[in-house]
């Protein structure tokens, strides 16, 4: 069963990585997806509405409220709740957003988020409670998930085992920025200057093969938040912001979209379909 925490989110970055393999702040074109600084009571499926980029889902009591510029997503009371934020729509058809960028690869980009977990129930190992999840055009990409003693990847085998990991050492009870880079084939995850995990992309479409686990066929795809019933969490959410050096948009795929109810996190489909999505619970 996959987890759930009490986290503290205090920014989440998306910036891109060029073909060269460096990476390119500076020539990065940004949109700002949330900033709660700027808008202190804003939710990131709110903020720079009605053109945000973000949406919101919760299940079995997950919720979010914001204020002092930091939004509170929270699944705490029970390990049965769901709740967290994608790039798609409520009606799985299309991006919240239609200036959504390609997550390409072989460019490269990094999603930036910083955290403070500050209390963690987990019924398993191998889940977290919260989770951030980056699939790209070809549908590559990393599960990381921070639970309560470690940081760790997730496999794509059948049962979605924990890969590399590394020992939280109580990291995650401060707030922290975290860097997950993908470029090429391979993702790294970074705190400042500190190197924390690192590895190969995963084809999780590869087990996608039912509505249990369709959540891992979707192209140009990023979620944050609890996709477990396997744990309980609380998350303060600040910034989120995209730079990306392809200059392209995204088309989401039809076909991609029929099982991705809970990672979305539309809150009428994932009520339909949340127990059938996830194989994962």
């Amino acid at each position: 069963m996959k987890l759930k925490s009490w986290g503290l989110i205090t920014g989440i970055t998306l910036s891109s990585i060029i073909a060269g393999g460096s990476f390119d702040r500076v020539s990065a074109v940004t949109t700002t997806l949330y900033d709660g600084a700027v808008n202190a009571t804003a939710t990131p499926n709110t903020y720079n509405s009605p053109n945000q980029y973000l949406n919101f889902a919760s299940l079995n009591g997950g919720s979010q409220s914001a204020s002092g510029g930091v939004t509170t997503l929270d699944t705490s009371g029970s390990n049965s709740s769901y709740a967290g934020y994608s790039n798609y729509n409520s009606t799985l058809s299309a991006f919240v957003n239609s200036s959504f960028p390609v997550l390409d690869n072989n460019a490269g980009y990094t999603l930036s988020f910083k955290i403070d977990i500050n209390s963690q129930t987990a019924t398993s190992p191998n889940r977290a409670g919260f989770s951030v999840i980056v699939l790209g055009s070809d549908k590559k990409g990393i599960e990381i998930g921070f639970g309560s003693s470690d940081i760790f990847a997730l496999n794509n085998d059948t049962g979605f085992s924990k890969g590399e990991f590394i020992a939280q050492g109580g990291i995650l009870s401060s707030p922290n920025t975290y860097d997950l880079t993908v470029l090429g084939n391979s993702y790294t995850l970074n705190n400042g200057a500190n190197s924390l995990l690192s590895g190969s992309l995963r084809d999780y479409s590869a087990n996608a093969t039912t509505l249990l686990t369709q959540v891992y066929n979707t192209a140009n795809f990023v979620f944050l938040g609890d996709d477990t019933t396997s744990a309980g969490a609380k998350t303060n959410i600040q910034n989120i912001i995209l730079a990306d050096n392809n200059n392209s948009t995204a088309v989401p795929e039809p076909s991609s979209l029929v099982g991705t109810g809970l990672a979305i996190g539309v809150a009428v489909t994932l009520k339909r379909r949340l127990r059938k999505l996830r194989i994962k619970d």
